[in-house]
């Protein structure tokens, strides 16, 4: 996928959805239009049907002319363009201009030649260096050299020095987006114990960058590794996301938001940081001190594992840039073996999860609500405190629910309790524990069912004497 231009924000939506366009293509449009580059300089003016259409004014490039009411309404858009004349850049000497630039100076070049072979011939048999040139000559190879020597250099493939800085200046305006690519869901055979090899970044401009602390920098401009974590934290979440949402089926969204927050976590990333050494090949300020020398380092622990677990994503995010071809599979192939472990429990339940009945698909609430519930009799859900317990997988603070009784007797009756991240899923927790107190269950059904007599009972009962008035 490649960037927004400013031409492709301005087209007719017509125009694009009435061609042959790829779904990059209309992607990149859909969000272009929205968006733009740059978002901070978004502007909104009124458009037809009472729409918003935001005109993109990137710096010293694009002003936007008044307009009036009917122009807006056509959608006829008055723009002046004052661009910037463009640098040609360096790889384009390859090409035609390197040709003209040495048949220009191809006489000159010759003449040259021509006198090194008459003073060779003057000295036949003795050896001469750069001092025995005529001053003359020795001037128009000196000059010939600065013109040719570049161009000759582009010819033959080989980065100038200019070309060389540039790849450095250029380092994040320069690179394509990988596309996108199907992601394989986890099974059984997939996990493993023992840790994938990290695969290499191609690009040792980009690994550079992706291992250099901010503060490692002389200006905030030069390549380090914030821009690099930035998307590399994206991809990280869409692979993570692509991986669970296919691996389990029928899980709840929040659910599904807990095992993604198990593999993208700092603690997490930090952690694999280490494993393979990112901390010690990074370029870090002295205050992080990353040796584990705790009475000499001025960072904080949490400061030290979020730069850890921000050079893990920074290098995901120059691994998948540095292969446009095949960044993104290699990956998530590498990611998918790496985050296995910290799911294999769940991953192997699911695996060998037998189908629900449709007995089983009811929640526990509506069962326990059918078993013991009638009209005056309430099965109610409270907050119960947690007293500090967390999950074991995540960390975090877990929520407890307790299912309380008002009725058959009964006031404020706890018929069990339930824990989980969500307070949801804590309720059918609750619910669960109730249905298997069978005992307790068994004690209110037979209440149930013998109320439900009595009331059919008196139906019919008043039903027959509604007949012999009659």
């Amino acid at each position: 996928m490649q960037k927004w231009a400013g031409s492709e924000l301005l087209r007719p939506a017509n125009d694009l959805l009435h061609s042959s366009r790829t779904k990059d293509e209309i992607l990149k449009f859909e969000f272009g239009e929205r968006y733009g580059p740059h978002r901070h300089q978004i502007q909104i003016r009124p458009h037809c049907l009472n729409c918003i259409f935001p005109v993109i004014l990137p710096p010293h490039s694009v002003s936007m002319a008044k307009r009036t009411r009917s122009e807006a309404v056509s959608g006829d858009l008055a723009i002046s363009t004052n661009p910037s004349p463009k640098r040609a850049r360096p790889d384009e000497a390859g090409g035609t201009d390197a040709l003209s630039l040495l048949l220009e100076n191809a006489d000159g070049l010759l003449g040259c030649i021509r006198a090194l072979k008459s003073e060779q011939l003057e000295r036949a048999g003795k050896s001469f260096g750069t001092e025995d040139l005529k001053a003359t000559t020795k001037e128009t190879l000196s000059s010939l050299s600065r013109k040719l020597i570049p161009a000759l250099k582009a010819l033959g493939g080989q980065p100038t020095e200019e070309a060389k800085a540039e790849v450095e200046v250029d380092l994040n305006s320069s690179l394509q987006i990988p596309s996108h690519v199907a992601v394989t869901k986890w099974t059984v055979a997939d996990l493993g114990n023992s840790c994938p090899p990290i695969p290499q970044i191609l690009d040792p401009a980009l690994e550079r960058a992706a291992l250099t602390h901010p503060g490692k920098v002389k200006h905030r401009t030069d390549p380090n590794y914030e821009r690099l974590e930035w998307i590399g934290d994206a991809y990280l979440e869409v692979i993570a996301t692509s991986l669970i949402y296919q691996t389990f089926p029928t899980l709840e969204p929040g659910k599904c938001a807990q095992y993604r927050e198990m593999l993208i976590r700092n603690r997490t990333l930090s952690q694999f940081s280490r494993q393979y050494g990112l901390d010690k090949r990074a370029n870090f300020p002295e205050e992080f001190d990353l040796e584990g020398r705790l009475s000499r380092t001025t960072a904080s622990g949490a400061k030290r594992e979020k730069a850890q677990g921000d050079i893990f994503e920074s290098y995901v995010g120059a691994l998948i840039l540095s292969d446009p071809k095949d960044g993104i599979r290699r990956a998530s192939a590498w990611l998918k073996a790496l985050w296995g472990p910290i799911l294999d429990r769940h991953i192997r339940q699911e695996e060998h999860r037998v189908p629900v009945t449709t007995k089983e698909a009811i929640t526990y609430k509506t069962q326990l609500e059918a078993a013991i519930g009638t009209k005056g009799v309430k099965i109610e859900y409270r907050d119960l405190p947690s007293v500090g317990r967390k999950d074991r997988d995540t960390n975090l603070p877990l929520v407890t629910v307790g299912c309380v009784l008002n009725g058959w007797g009964e006031t404020d009756k706890q018929l069990g309790f339930g824990s989980a991240l969500g307070k949801k899923e804590a309720g059918q927790n609750a619910a669960k524990m109730a249905l298997e107190n069978k005992k307790l269950i068994k004690r209110y059904s037979e209440k149930k069912a013998a109320f439900t007599a009595a009331r059919l009972a008196q139906v019919a009962a008043e039903g027959s004497l509604d007949q012999q008035t009659s």
